[in-house]
């Protein structure tokens, strides 16, 4: 793990590439040799600012709160549904099955198991830009140290290859769309959420083999919802408020399709159109949606 390189933020990196400075090369160690896999793990796998603590609630409410005979009711989401690079193992390991995880990695440095199960959601890279420089710009401004403008940010981070946490948007995507034979990956897309919540959340329950009554996945549903999760104390951040979180920035902000439109230049947007269309849209005959 090498220290901060050149990059207007700080991090680690992990392989060449950067990640959160709290993640390191020892931990990946530790989840490659010492980390026992459960038949029932699931993992929610995002690129960041792409729908992750929206899934991370939904499934654990879906699953009727597995942390809580361990942890009490009142326990954050991340908590119940850990980043597992950032938790130590004596913790993953302490966790009441079914086990559900967090993470931001590429296919090929992910946890692998035979009868793991895999969620992967993807997002519009023009949303997940904003999303992002809002993300180290202003909420988490006292953890990453960034002053950038979101030009800066757009030139010196988010469109350079593997200047971003992560690696590249687009390696990050394509590497786990290379993977849609898998039957255990579920593909969601942050557009469909918005679109239809609910059609989207019996795909999950589909997948996963749950047996959900519809009174149980109208109240997810419900729960799920913008305006609920941006007030919910246990999923929107307010408790890293004054520590490296501004208290006067929003963790759950928008939840839209299109607000980039307000932050990025044509030219910006067309940059991103291309990388898009040759990167992901043509080889793996999708359309991501920019704009509802």
């Amino acid at each position: 793990m090498a220290g901060p390189g050149e990059l207007p933020y700080k991090h680690n990196l992990y392989k060449g590439i950067p990640v959160p400075d709290f993640i390191t090369a020892e931990r990946y160690k530790e989840l490659e040799t010492v980390h026992k896999t459960r038949d029932d793990d699931v993992y929610i796998a995002t690129y960041q600012k792409s729908g992750t603590t929206w899934l991370q609630h939904i499934l654990y409410e879906l699953y009727d709160r597995p942390q809580v005979r361990l942890l009490g009711e009142q326990a954050s989401i991340n908590d119940a549904v850990p980043w597992i690079q950032e938790e130590s193992q004596e913790r993953i390991d302490s966790l009441l099955s079914p086990r559900i995880f967090k993470t931001h990695d590429r296919w090929d440095w992910i946890v692998k198991g035979d009868k793991i199960k895999y969620i992967y959601c993807y997002r519009n890279p023009k949303d997940v830009c904003c999303s992002y420089y809002n993300h180290i710009k202003r909420v988490f401004v006292g953890h990453y140290g960034y002053s950038g403008t979101i030009s800066e940010f757009f030139s010196d981070i988010f469109i350079k290859k593997n200047a971003s946490e992560q690696g590249w948007y687009w390696d990050h995507v394509a590497g786990w769309l290379e993977q849609r034979g898998n039957p255990n990956i579920l593909f969601l897309t942050f557009e469909d959420m918005v679109d239809d919540l609910k059609r989207e959340v019996l795909k999950i329950v589909d997948f996963l083999g749950l047996e959900c009554s519809e009174e149980k996945v109208d109240g997810v549903v419900g729960s799920s919802m913008f305006d609920a999760m941006s007030k919910n104390p246990k999923v929107n951040y307010s408790w890293r408020d004054g520590n490296v979180k501004d208290p006067n920035s929003k963790f759950i902000r928008k939840g839209k399709v299109g607000s980039w439109q307000d932050e990025l230049t044509k030219e910006q947007s067309d940059q991103i159109d291309q990388l898009t269309k040759d990167l992901l849209e043509i080889p793996f005959d999708i359309k991501i949606k920019d704009t509802m």
